[in-house]
């Protein structure tokens, strides 16, 4: 990580690019984690040889995000972030911001979540990342230190939620991450029922904080660009489970947006659709539920 100070962004990234490409070839496991994706989301729209090209880009993607701009990041001045990470404004974070209930704010495994945190944090806001920790206390002491490094915190999912009610108290913001498989709720992904977390939707029941999708997608010219959407309607009937269900369908289906315009920058590697719906809910949903 301290050789990473001398060597210019363009250089690291185009050499973690190349270890992607390699790890494609070799890891035929998750080639085929990524194609059984891409066929239950795009059929026969996309043929063999779309899917393969598409599985190639993710592997470099995430292995320049992870192994080049990440590792960086800590090394890198304000203005760097800033000419890397372009944020047209953040007039729909200052809005919801204003109301001081503070933020539930969603994104993806796509493009390059930590780079989002980092420039807000940069920006000004107060930032608080529920992250998965990996059962290797050092990795885990080293990615703590490079988020920490970028102006956020980490707090580890499963953790007493305390702390992140701590932060909404204080009007600051939670970035939360529901895009893998999970049985907390089943909600279309791409025309499929895919299992996953509630965490976001119940968390903004029980506290009012609204809830604003952003993205970071990487750009042609190298750079990347912060994409915010829309706020997510998150009035409640009294009725939690449907609340909780209606709100991630919503979330999901921004994500969904997202993924369709920069299809090879989502963690298509990553296995979505594992969770079996069940029974009666296959057969109260129909055709979308079949995989």
């Amino acid at each position: 990580m301290v050789g990473l100070r001398f060597v210019p962004l363009s250089v690291a990234s185009r050499s973690a690019e190349a270890l992607g490409g390699l790890g494609c070839k070799l890891s035929k496991r998750y080639r085929d984690v990524a194609d059984k994706n891409l066929i239950f989301a795009f059929g026969d729209s996309w043929t063999p040889e779309d899917r393969c090209r598409v599985t190639s880009r993710v592997f470099r993607n995430f292995a320049r995000a992870a192994l080049a701009e990440f590792l960086k990041a800590p090394s890198m001045s304000p203005d760097q972030i800033r000419k890397l990470v372009h944020v047209e404004n953040w007039d729909k974070v200052d809005a919801v911001l204003s109301r001081g209930k503070g933020m539930i704010l969603v994104t993806a495994h796509f493009g390059n979540f930590e780079l989002l945190a980092r420039r807000a944090a940069l920006d000004g806001y107060s930032f608080v990342v529920v992250a998965r920790q990996s059962p290797d206390e050092g990795f885990n002491a080293i990615t703590d230190y490079i988020r920490e490094n970028g102006g956020y915190k980490v707090h580890a999912r499963g953790a007493s939620p305390k702390p992140l009610l701590q932060q909404l108290r204080r009007g600051g913001i939670i970035a939360i991450l529901p895009d893998q498989k999970s049985e907390d709720v089943f909600v279309p992904f791409f025309g499929k029922l895919a299992g996953t977390v509630a965490g976001p939707a119940v968390l903004a029941l029980k506290t009012g904080a609204p809830i604003l999708p952003m993205f970071c997608p990487h750009q042609e010219d190298g750079t990347y660009k912060v994409d915010i959407f829309d706020e997510i309607d998150t009035h409640a009937t009294g009725n939690l489970e449907d609340d909780s269900r209606r709100i991630m369908a919503d979330i999901t289906r921004a994500i969904e947006d997202e993924v369709r315009l920069y299809p090879d920058q989502w963690l298509w590697l990553h296995d979505r659709w594992r969770s079996v719906p069940p029974d009666d809910l296959v057969c109260a949903t129909g055709p979308v539920a079949a995989t």
